[in-house]
């Protein structure tokens, strides 16, 4: 099933593949039919980005808050389960007949929310949740992340199926025939990522000042992309290089480790990280208005509209404690000090998101300036 844009070179190559394989495809009539196709469809293989797998997670979590105390504790316990995968020898015989009793209790719905023949999925053009991927792949439906650009036409980097060949928050290991190196500082182990090989781009069509940026002297292309290599072979991206921004104390920040913590909150649906030239770092969050509602009955909490609910106090709070759980884990100069709550998810119509679901940083800079500013007023 096809479902993604087809101007993007990611579905259009992906699409390429199963034409070249023989395989029949179907193409999703709009965004608000994915959901039937998939069950018509019943297909076995689709590539997606990491918002529509987060979507079916934020969609157990609510089925999770609208179920009774024993319900939940069997979701609690199947979901806990599925990222348990470390089990070998005797333990291991153990954990398989637990993982078989979390399939058939819980994790076979997320099978039937695809149409139930689901197998294989490839994720790309943003970050997927580790934890998500866990899930899925308990769940019987194999998850492999990839990583690529139009300019690399479009792969660099992908998670195999072959045994070993694969590991979560990752993006794989780069294609044969392909070069890549990571030019980092000395004591570094984190830099920018440069690739070279046939399916480089030579340039940019009437832009030689362009092609000029983007090329070293010795002729590696520059990704744009910050990462690292784990385990000797797979890549590991941890932000995009013109996105990292200094506060006004001098200190480096990496907005997207941050803005995947606070979307690991089951309560954060979308998030942008702020905080170049200023004295600390704030974030705009969309919350996941649906879990949240959920949650403000369980609190009887009266629950009116999303334009109003981002200025209830019990919902200011039960959001700054997601916020703290984040903080704990980050040194003093990372830690979030300041949010605005936004009443509407950021939309690709709206022009604040990509095709490929990612924020469009100046974008939303510019429309939630004032409210920005509030967050910086001592």
């Amino acid at each position: 099933l096809s479902f993604l844009p087809f101007s993007h070179i990611f579905e259009r190559s992906a699409c390429y593949a199963y034409i070249a394989c023989g395989a029949s495809v179907y193409f999703s009539r709009d965004r608000e039919s994915v959901s039937q196709d998939f069950q018509s469809v019943q297909p076995y293989f689709c590539t997606t980005v990491p918002r529509i797998l987060e979507k079916m997670y934020d969609y157990l979590m609510e089925q999770r808050m609208q179920s009774g105390k024993l319900k939940r504790l069997i979701i609690d316990w199947s979901m806990q389960v599925a990222m348990d995968s470390q089990q070998s020898g005797k333990g291991r015989q153990k954990y398989n007949f637990k993982l078989l009793m979390a399939r058939v209790l819980v994790l076979r719905h997320w099978r039937k929310l695809l149409g139930g023949k689901m197998k294989c999925m490839v994720v790309g053009a943003a970050a997927l949740r580790p934890e998500i991927g866990r899930l899925m792949s308990a769940a019987k439906i194999r998850i492999r992340e990839g990583y690529g650009m139009t300019e690399t036409s479009p792969v660099i980097s992908l998670n195999r199926f072959d045994p070993g060949m694969n590991r979560f928050g990752t993006v794989g290991i780069p294609l044969p025939g392909l070069k890549l190196k990571i030019d980092k500082e000395e004591g570094e182990e984190a830099g920018e990522i440069m690739v070279k090989g046939p399916n480089v781009t030579q340039g940019y069509y009437k832009q030689p000042d362009l092609t000029r940026a983007a090329f070293t002297e010795d002729g590696w292309f520059k990704t744009g992309d910050v990462g690292q290599i784990i385990d000797n072979r797979f890549l590991q991206i941890t932000d995009r290089k013109k996105d990292i921004f200094k506060t006004s104390a001098g200190k480096y920040i990496a907005p997207l480790p941050l803005e995947n913590l606070l979307t690991g909150s089951n309560f954060i649906q979308q998030c942008l990280i702020i905080g170049f030239n200023r004295s600390y770092v704030t974030a705009l969050i969309v919350p996941n208005f649906g879990l949240l509602q959920q949650w403000c009955l369980q609190e009887e909490i009266h629950w009116t509209s999303p334009q109003y609910m981002v200025h209830n106090i019990k919902v200011r709070a039960k959001m700054q404690t997601e916020i703290d759980l984040v903080n704990e884990s980050l040194p003093n100069f990372k830690r979030i000090r300041n949010f605005v709550l936004c009443h509407e998810e950021w939309s690709t119509e709206a022009g604040e998101i990509t095709h490929t679901l990612k924020p469009k940083r100046r974008v939303l800079l510019d429309k939630f300036s004032k409210e920005i500013e509030k967050m910086y007023v001592v």
